[in-house]
């Protein structure tokens, strides 16, 4: 967990590339504009602004006005998630450990239930096919495909810093609500990957789901001097926001549901 204190806690956000240096320069910066859309909805249901910077990921989404920040997990450090809710001036910390470990008691379920789709996500098999002249790939199964259209990663430690926040960020959200296991993301994270290339647009189909959902992805391997501004103002907010326990945290949400495992 991170440390108690205010202060150490944003020391830590700040100069974490040290603890990363093996494996992602320092200054190494991207930014990533995503919105989620039902179909081929014009209207995105979602939007969101992340922002890496120096390995630490700051993700920014505005329904509800909500910050994450993300510190990866190394040998002498577990990972963290600090939840920022800048209406209430709160927040509260999520550790990898905790979530790796419910998520492996829900993948262990949802492998021994009848339902097809947790069954499938418990352990998701797809036909991969990945056309390097296009460069669409494809993920498909009879449950769930996955069609993506990408492009070549400027280099290879931003794309391993962009899989590891994309694969905690993934169970994050598997945990606070309640959908089946990520197995088929974290497949989809690998394959993109394993072809040196990130998704300029993700389109999902499920068989159980009446409509697919498309993801389009802006990547800018630069920060702008809004982006500055904004990381400054998160340090802002880390250090004056209250801290509250996660149950605490959700029940001043919208969110019905406390994050599972985390409320006292």
């Amino acid at each position: 967990m991170f440390a108690n204190r205010f202060a150490l806690a944003v020391s830590t956000l700040f100069f974490l590339a040290l603890l990363h240096a093996s494996q992602l320069a320092i200054g190494e910066e991207l930014r990533i504009e995503t919105d989620v859309y039902a179909g081929d909805a014009t209207e995105p249901l979602s939007h969101n602004v992340t922002l890496f910077d120096s390995g630490t990921v700051y993700d920014y989404s505005q329904a509800p006005e909500q910050i994450i920040v993300f510190r990866a997990p190394s040998a002498s450090h577990p990972g963290q998630f600090i939840l920022l809710d800048v209406r209430e001036k709160q927040r509260t910390e999520v550790s990898t450990k905790r979530i790796d470990g419910l998520m492996k008691k829900l993948t262990r379920w949802a492998a021994e239930q009848e339902e097809p789709l947790l069954k499938f996500s418990a352990d998701p098999q797809f036909e991969e096919q990945f056309d390097e002249e296009s460069g669409t790939l494809s993920l498909t199964s009879d449950i769930w495909q996955y069609r993506v259209a990408t492009v070549p990663a400027e280099n290879a430690a931003a794309l391993a810093q962009y899989r590891e926040f994309t694969d905690w960020y993934t169970k994050l959200n598997a945990m606070m609500h309640s959908t089946p296991p990520p197995g088929p993301r974290l497949k989809l994270n690998a394959a993109l990957q394993s072809h040196g290339v990130v998704p300029v647009e993700i389109r999902r189909t499920v068989e159980s789901e009446t409509t697919a959902v498309r993801a389009t992805h802006l990547f800018t391997w630069r920060l702008s001097r809004e982006d500055r501004a904004r990381l400054e103002q998160t340090a802002r907010y880390l250090t004056s926001f209250e801290k509250v326990n996660n149950e605490d945290f959700v029940a001043s949400r919208t969110y019905k549901e406390v994050v599972r495992g985390q409320s006292k």
